[in-house]
Formats: structure tokens, C-alpha cells, sequence
């Protein structure tokens, strides 16, 4: 019987540490699709992580769509991409209370 460690899953993140691995590669890689973020964030369920970017943190992300080819390169699709308008900003707190 081997004696093997035991394994260490890696530390989950909430939603806005996903959404700030999704930003940083979307600064990187403007016009990626959905495919090419999950592949490279590992952010769990991307459509939900890209939602919530832009429904409750504050993110600007732009839809649009490229030209993929497909079928041995002899026709295109269309595929959604998406690009970082903007990050959130933080508000000064004009009620500091000292």
C-alpha cells in the first residue's frame, strides 16, 4: 500500500475573486469567448461568473461576436466574445465618521 499525502484541493474563491481572474485576462485577451475564459480562469460556471460582473460588481463588459471556422476551416459561426469596459471604482465616503 502506498503511503500518499493527502491530496489539497485548491482554495475556493468567492464571486469577486473569480471576477477579478475573469478581468485580468479579459484586460489580456480583449474579444475572448466564453470556451477560451473557462479555459484559462477556471472560474467555475463562466456565464454566471460574467453576470454577476456586470449585474452586482460593477464591471463593463462589451457582447459581441467574431468569426470562428469551423467544419475543417471551410465555413464560419459566429461565437460570443466579451471585452472589459471597465473595472469598478470605489466611492470616498463623504460621511467618515472620526
Amino acid at each position: 500500500m502506498l503511503d500518499l499525502p493527502p491530496t489539497t484541493k485548491p482554495p475556493t474563491d468567492d464571486r469577486a475573486g473569480q471576477a477579478a481572474r475573469v478581468a485580468d485576462y479579459l484586460e489580456r485577451h480583449p474579444e475572448s469567448t466564453a470556451k477560451e475564459i473557462d479555459a484559462a480562469c477556471d472560474a467555475g460556471c463562466v456565464s454566471k461568473v460574467l453576470s454577476a460582473m456586470v449585474k452586482q460588481l460593477g464591471y463593463g463588459i462589451k457582447k459581441g461576436r467574431r468569426h470562428e471556422p469551423c467544419a475543417g476551416g471551410l465555413r464560419t459561426r459566429k461565437v460570443r466574445s466579451y471585452s472589459l469596459l471597465f473595472r469598478p471604482h470605489v466611492e470616498p465616503d463623504l460621511f467618515t465618521t472620526e
